[in-house]
C-alpha cells in the first residue's frame, strides 16, 4: 500500500490549504551590519541597507500570536519607514518581497493568517501586490536560529525569489494573494518576520543597495588594507574555505 510517511511534500505545506503542522530543520545564517560610512571607507557597496525593525512579545499565547497586536507593530514599522526614507507605502508594497516564517502550522490560528493579517492592516488592498515567499518547506524551523533573514539580502541581491515549495491547494481563505512560484522578479524591499514560542515577534524592512555582483572599489579598498594591516602593499587571500 502507498505512504506518505517521510515524504516532506505531504508534511511541509506553507500557505497550503492542507497544512497541518510542522516539520523541524537545523541551521543558521551570520550576517555583519555596518555603518554605511565604514562600508565606504572600505570600499565595499553593501548588499542591503536596514531600513528599519520592530522587536515585541505579545505575551499572548505560548504558541499562537496575538495578531491585533503585531498588525499594529508591522503598520507602525511601515509609517516610520515612510517618514524616514520618503516612500510612499504602496509604492513599497509593489516593488516587495514579504519572507515569511508560516511554519505550515494549522489554518485556524496559524502563522500564516497572522501575517497576511499584518500585511492587509499596513497596506490594504496592495499587499495583494507583495510577493509572497517562504523556505520552510525546504529547511523545516530551525529553532533557536534563523535561516531567513541572510537569505532576504541575497534575494535583493541576486533578484532571485524561492518558490512557495509543494504549494499545491493555495488557501482561498487567506484572499487573493502574489504567492512566489520561482519566476525572476524585480525587488528593491524585502520585509521580513520572525516568529517565537511565547508570542515574541520580530518585523524588518531592507533595501536593495548593490545592484552589480562587482561590489568592491579595489583603490578605496587597498587603501583601507594598508591602514588597517600598517604594511605598504598588502594582499588578503583565502587559504582554505570551509563551511
Amino acid at each position: 500500500a502507498a505512504t506518505t510517511e517521510g515524504d516532506v511534500t505531504k508534511a511541509a505545506l506553507p500557505f497550503d490549504d492542507r497544512r497541518h503542522g510542522m516539520i523541524l530543520g537545523s541551521g543558521a545564517t551570520a550576517m555583519v551590519l555596518e555603518r554605511a560610512e565604514d562600508a565606504a571607507d572600505r570600499g565595499v557597496v553593501p548588499l542591503a541597507d536596514l531600513l528599519g525593525v520592530e522587536v515585541a512579545n505579545s505575551a499572548h499565547h505560548p504558541t499562537r500570536l496575538d495578531v491585533e497586536h503585531i498588525a499594529g507593530l508591522l503598520d507602525r514599522l511601515v509609517g516610520r519607514v515612510e517618514g524616514a526614507y520618503e516612500v510612499d507605502r504602496h509604492d513599497l508594497a509593489r516593488r516587495s518581497v514579504f519572507v515569511s516564517h508560516e511554519t505550515f502550522t494549522p489554518k485556524r490560528g496559524g502563522s500564516a493568517s497572522a501575517e497576511i493579517a499584518c500585511l492587509r492592516k499596513a497596506f490594504g488592498d496592495t499587499a495583494n501586490e507583495i510577493v509572497v515567499t517562504n523556505l520552510k518547506g525546504f529547511t523545516g524551523h530551525p529553532m533557536g536560529a534563523a535561516l531567513e533573514d541572510g537569505v532576504a539580502v541575497k534575494m535583493l541581491h541576486q533578484q532571485q525569489l524561492p518558490p512557495i515549495p509543494h504549494l499545491e491547494q493555495p488557501d482561498e481563505e487567506l484572499g487573493d494573494l502574489h504567492l512566489s512560484d520561482g519566476t525572476a522578479t524585480d525587488v528593491d524591499y524585502a520585509i521580513r518576520v520572525a516568529a517565537g514560542f511565547g508570542s515574541q515577534i520580530a518585523f524588518e524592512i531592507w533595501r536593495r543597495r548593490s545592484r552589480s555582483p562587482e561590489r568592491l572599489h579595489m583603490a578605496a579598498y587597498q587603501r583601507w588594507l594598508g591602514r588597517v594591516t600598517g604594511f605598504d602593499s598588502p594582499e588578503l587571500t583565502v587559504e582554505q574555505r570551509v563551511l
